[in-house]
């Protein structure tokens, strides 16, 4: 007998040892009736089938899940119905390892691998059923990413009603009164606000193109040190603890995006006070090397393994040296695509004897490398890069 006719003889057999590890499953755990399991399996299964049966193709493996005719749309159905019912990707993958483990059981006890088509039979089977956990994963993973992308949009757009009234309340508070205009507290809350702007403007990217979407850098002439005397009198205010030392030889000027390479210092800053020494001494020196102006911040705390030290300006890895806390490990990405939007990049270094120290280097004339885009309006966009503002 032949694979796939097997399979549909002992459709029973193999949907029901399928059922009892998927009533297993925590997500499931009482959510799902006996009924609902057993139209997953079957309709598993008569994918598998259906595929296994089709015309032969030399190069159906290399066509990828979302260039299928409907032969994968039972994977695709499965996937998204797990999705649904709040199960993870992990278990998504067991159950199709399950699967496959049950009936090659059944099959080998029935005596049938020894047939001379058994060996063509499996390597179908095998085939047939990694194209269809290809189409529910693929189905999975873009449902959760429209789910992660509508949160996001809702956070974003949820965020610049109270941004709005704060920067507004903030705005006339200086006119009512005059006086207040003057202490740094008042400036520091204005430029806090106006800070936060474009970030909400990346979340609403974020959500509509994804965590890859393009953002652009928009080169100004600028006084660097300027900006970062604004940026650590901020940073200071939220760690008080910490002492915040500046080093720079007069201003250094040039063309560069202000709130980007705003929020690019002031992760470094956060990023130092957070995970350095508590109460420790936190050093930013701004020096010229040629046409590119160099960046550092210095913080003593434990040394990062060298291991580590690529995967800190990864989106999704942390090192064991970061500390747990509510927010996503996404600043230093957040940095290093800051710094490559302006034709720069971003090292570190970490030891016992200097601490951690984390240096950006920055063409001084950013905006003038190249000719800068221009969208459909015809006005400039400046260098789009991949970025992730929250």
């Amino acid at each position: 007998m032949r694979l796939a006719e097997f399979i549909e003889k002992n459709h029973g057999r193999i949907v029901d040892a399928w059922q009892q590890f998927a009533e297993r499953l925590p997500p499931f755990d009482g959510q799902a009736s006996t009924t609902e399991l057993r139209e997953h399996a079957g309709r598993m299964l008569d994918a598998v089938v259906d595929d296994m049966r089709a015309p032969p193709s030399t190069d159906r493996m290399a066509v990828p899940p979302e260039r299928r005719d409907a032969r994968g749309s039972g994977g695709s159905e499965h996937g998204l119905q797990r999705h649904a019912a709040g199960l993870s990707l992990i278990a998504l993958t067991s159950e199709f390892r399950t699967l496959r483990a049950v009936v090659l059981r059944l099959w080998a006890g029935a005596g049938f691998v020894r047939s001379p088509e058994a060996f063509d039979d499996l390597v179908v089977f095998n085939e047939s059923l990694d194209r269809i956990t290809g189409d529910a994963v693929l189905a999975f993973t873009q449902a959760t990413e429209r789910d992660r992308a509508l949160v996001m949009g809702i956070v974003a757009h949820d965020l610049r009603g109270p941004l709005q009234t704060a920067s507004m309340a903030a705005h006339i508070l200086a006119h009512r009164y005059p006086q207040l205009g003057e202490e740094d507290t008042t400036a520091q809350l204005r430029r806090s606000l106006a800070r936060m702007a474009p970030m909400v403007d990346d979340l609403m990217g974020v959500a509509a193109f994804g965590l890859r979407g393009s953002m652009n850098v928009r080169p100004v002439g600028m006084d660097l040190t300027a900006l970062a005397a604004e940026i650590v009198s901020e940073v200071a205010a939220e760690f008080p603890a910490h002492r915040f030392v500046s080093e720079s030889r007069g201003p250094h000027v040039g063309h560069w995006d202000r709130a980007r390479l705003g929020q690019l210092l002031s992760n470094l800053l956060r990023n130092a006070a957070a995970h350095g020494e508590p109460q420790g001494v936190i050093r930013i020196v701004l020096r010229e090397a040629d046409d590119r102006v160099v960046l550092s911040v210095h913080n003593r705390g434990p040394v990062i393994p060298e291991a580590e030290l690529e995967g800190l300006f990864s989106p999704t890895a942390r090192g064991s040296a970061a500390k747990a806390g509510p927010h996503l490990g996404l600043g230093l990405f957040i940095v290093r695509e800051i710094a490559r939007g302006h034709g720069g990049s971003i090292g570190v270094t970490s030891d016992a004897e200097r601490g951690t120290v984390f240096s950006v280097v920055l063409p001084i004339d950013a905006g003038l490398q190249e000719t800068p885009a221009t969208n459909g309006a015809g006005d400039k966009a400046g260098h789009a890069i991949r970025l992730i503002g929250i």
